[in-house]
């Protein structure tokens, strides 16, 4: 009897339609002793039989024609070798840019539909643009977990709105929060390779287990090898759902030196040959169909012949350095698969590689960028400062970007970049799909439409699961995506479909081989189009069932199925809460939020106090008064009061040595770097530190004084007040520098000596 009831019992499909399921009555009987009563036969919820493991890993930024499993130049054995198993994917979709893409992979719903219209850092309170994935589009970790399945994410969780962020929370918009039991990685667009700012779960990775010389791509195979590991020796018979997203190609690009050595020289004949090459290559390997025309470059492109020479080896030493940055990757996927493989659990893993959450990124512009948000929208980087960096390139002191002409290189054949959902460089990227004993046809490349919404149904699909009406009490939306499963039996290249695409204000309408594009001529590099936040939209129109790289627009040879495209459109968008479009980039809509109706006062309390920057005050373009509590062990005590940003921008007010000093950088170059120390020394015990940053004219220059017990200590000009936070995940720090820091200090992540009782800002 004790037997029967550890027995567990697997619920129906129709059982798995309302998740978690309905509590069973108690089916055994009840006595006064427990030697006289029956227990209840256990109702565990298990896995359907022979369900199987599924990895899917999604990279970052990688273009269509980057890795050489899609015929590009950078060598990806691992990739490749993956795609002789399993089955290739060249007309493969993605939104266009990070967060709305990964909102779709996890939820099978389109991303507006899911809630995440746009990027999670600038969420704005309409139905598609909120940032968070909605309760009614519940994530396929969530069911395959209430399902019986063990689920751990690693790396990149940009869904997440950037107010929610903090310690502080609510944490349902984090992985743990959207049914993973596990999580290691970063909430953040991007992220620095070296330094990381990391969480395991919702708590923050201490510094000494966050640094080491490992690149993060490596630490992130780590982790899934070791739980991995540890899940099968804790349940042999338990499937997992494991997602890996690294944070590369994305910026900043960062590679070993020793990978970065390997591709000396191999683009020094620039993006034009390149780009021709790849093209050839794909046709070659049926990558891309015969006839598919190359598209031209666009004239905001220069061509690399018009470059200087210094300009040219600055652009050719950016590629090498991405270049090895996916080398590198993909190594570190090839170490997850190989230990599958060791392991026996590769035979029964459903694998998925989408080779970038959109096409290559050209947010750098046209000149690159060795600061990737310092650069943003600006573009107006010293180009000595640029050319003096190239042997820093891809280590720990620049966070770059390649420049626009080898992003539109590594999106062969096709036409523009991330961002542009109007347009297939932005939104077709290369996806894998592996599943041993199920691929009729190893090696094989599908041209059947896909998208991103098509994993989840995908996976649930290869679980024998249905699609459940109601997860956690919220009765859920209808799944936009479609199983992917059938193709790799026989791939259907010409079955009916519709997706709309929209990402800024760019939008597009594949419908039965047609794609409708609707372009508002706004650059990926800059943050409005030229007609303003109102502009006039360009319409053109392409048949891609005989036209892959959407070289041929036929607007004006069919003007009635244009206009039927247009309507088709706007119903898709009203169904989807598309509207109303914000056609302003990132910065253009963050900046609106500056210095608005927020709270004006914040108090800290305590030395280990560390927020995500977008999480609190923004100290940053106005006028603040900083005031700490000191209590130092010394006269001499060093250490950061407050810290804010990194040193690709930021602020940090520390003590030297005993002494008050600022500093406020833009970036590296020591012109847009500003610094005072303060010729006399705090005392032993406690004392009040002010620091006054004063602004005229918000974004203007700033005046920065530094007293002590209302006596002023140091004082000091900077040029602009515009020290923006960079990168993404860097955090404001109160007694340490955590992430990448300010500055050099004379304490391990300049740990104050002492304690800091009280911090407070208050803004004018």
């Amino acid at each position: 009897m004790v037997a029967s009831a550890l027995c567990a019992i697997q619920a129906s499909a129709q059982d798995r339609r309302v998740l978690p399921m309905p509590t069973a009555a108690f089916d055994g009987t009840m006595a006064e002793n427990v030697l006289d009563a029956r227990p209840a036969k256990a109702r565990v919820v298990q896995a359907p039989q022979g369900a199987p493991n599924v990895f899917v890993m999604m990279s970052d930024d990688v273009g269509f024609a980057m890795s050489s499993a899609f015929g590009g130049p950078v060598p990806t054995p691992n990739f490749d070798r993956l795609s002789a198993q399993g089955q290739r994917y060249n007309r493969f979709h993605t939104t266009g840019i990070c967060s709305p893409s990964r909102a779709a992979l996890l939820t099978g719903r389109n991303h507006h539909a899911a809630g995440v219209g746009w990027l999670s850092d600038v969420p704005s309170p309409y139905p598609g643009y909120g940032g968070r994935i909605l309760p009614e589009t519940a994530t396929i970790a969530q069911t395959l977990r209430l399902n019986g399945y063990s689920t751990a994410m690693f790396g990149k969780h940009h869904n997440t709105p950037s107010n929610e962020r903090s310690e502080a929370g609510p944490f349902d918009a984090w992985p743990t929060g959207l049914g993973f039991d596990y999580f290691y990685g970063f909430v953040a667009g991007d992220i620095d390779q070296y330094t990381p700012t990391l969480f395991r779960g919702v708590q923050r990775v201490d510094p000494p287990e966050a640094g080491g010389t490992r690149l993060l791509d490596a630490r992130l195979a780590d982790d899934v090898i070791r739980w991995v590991h540890n899940q099968k020796a804790g349940a042999p018979g338990k499937p997992f759902f494991a997602y890996l997203a690294p944070g590369s190609t994305h910026a900043p690009h960062q590679a070993p030196p020793e990978y970065i050595t390997r591709f000396k020289g191999k683009f020094d004949k620039g993006w034009d040959i390149v780009r021709e090459e790849t093209w050839r290559r794909q046709l070659a390997m049926g990558i891309i169909p015969k006839g598919t025309r190359l598209t031209p470059r666009p004239a905001e492109i220069p061509s690399w012949n018009s470059l200087s020479s210094a300009q040219k080896a600055f652009a050719a030493r950016t590629m090498e350095v991405a270049a090895a940055q996916l080398v590198f990757q993909d190594e570190q996927i090839g170490r997850v698969i190989a230990e599958l493989d060791r392991m026996g659990e590769l035979e029964n893993t459903v694998v998925a590689m989408i080779l970038g959450d959109n096409g290559a990124s050209a947010e750098a512009g046209p000149k690159g960028t060795i600061n990737e948000l310092r650069g943003m929208g600006r573009h107006d980087e010293d180009p000595a400062w640029l050319e003096a960096n190239i042997e820093k390139l891809g280590g720990p002191d620049t966070y770059e970007s390649y420049p626009a002409g080898w992003t539109w290189a590594m999106n062969t054949p096709l036409r523009w970049t991330k961002q542009y959902a109007s347009f297939l460089g932005g939104i077709r990227n290369g996806m894998i799909l592996s599943w041993k004993g199920h691929v009729a046809h190893p090696g094989a490349i599908c041209d059947q439409f896909s998208h991103l919404n098509d994993l989840a149904p995908t996976f649930l699909d290869a679980a024998g699961l249905p699609a459940p009406d109601m997860v956690l009490g919220a009765k859920q939306k209808p799944i936009d995506g479609t199983s992917l499963l059938p193709s790799l039996a026989s791939c259907e290249g010409a079955k009916p479909r519709t997706q709309y695409f929209e990402i800024g204000g760019k939008v597009g309408l594949y419908h039965d081989g047609w794609f409708l594009s609707g372009d508002d001529g706004r650059l990926a590099w800059e943050n409005l189009p030229p007609g303003g936040t109102r502009p006039e939209m360009q319409w053109t129109l392409y048949d891609l069932s005989r036209d892959f790289s959407q070289a041929n627009d036929l607007s004006a040879k069919e003007p009635a199925r244009l206009a039927a495209m247009q309507a088709l459109w706007k119903q898709e968008a009203q169904r989807n809460n598309v509207f109303p479009l914000d056609h302003r980039f990132a910065m253009a809509r963050g900046a609106a939020t500056l210095g608005s109706n927020g709270p004006k006062h914040f108090d800290f309390w305590g030395k280990d106090v560390s927020i995500p920057t977008p999480s609190g005050p923004m100290p940053i373009l106005r006028s603040f008064t900083l005031t700490a509590d000191l209590k130092l062990d010394t006269a001499a005590a060093s250490g950061v009061v407050t810290a804010y940003g990194s040193k690709f921008g930021g602020w940090s007010l520390y003590l030297d040595q005993g002494r008050p000093a600022f500093i406020g950088a833009r970036s590296t170059d020591p012109k847009e770097i500003t610094r005072v120390v303060a010729d006399r020394k705090l005392p032993k015990g406690a004392s009040k530190l002010t620091m006054r940053f004063a602004v005229e004219k918000i974004a203007g220059p700033a005046i920065v004084t530094l007293s002590v017990d209302r006596k002023e200590f140091a004082r000091v000009q900077l040029p602009t007040s515009m020290l923006l936070a960079a990168g993404n995940g860097e955090t404001l720090d109160i007694g340490r520098d955590l992430g990448v820091p300010v500055t050099d200090y004379v304490t391990p992540h300049g740990a104050i000596e002492g304690n800091i009782p009280h911090v407070s800002i208050v803004f004018d």
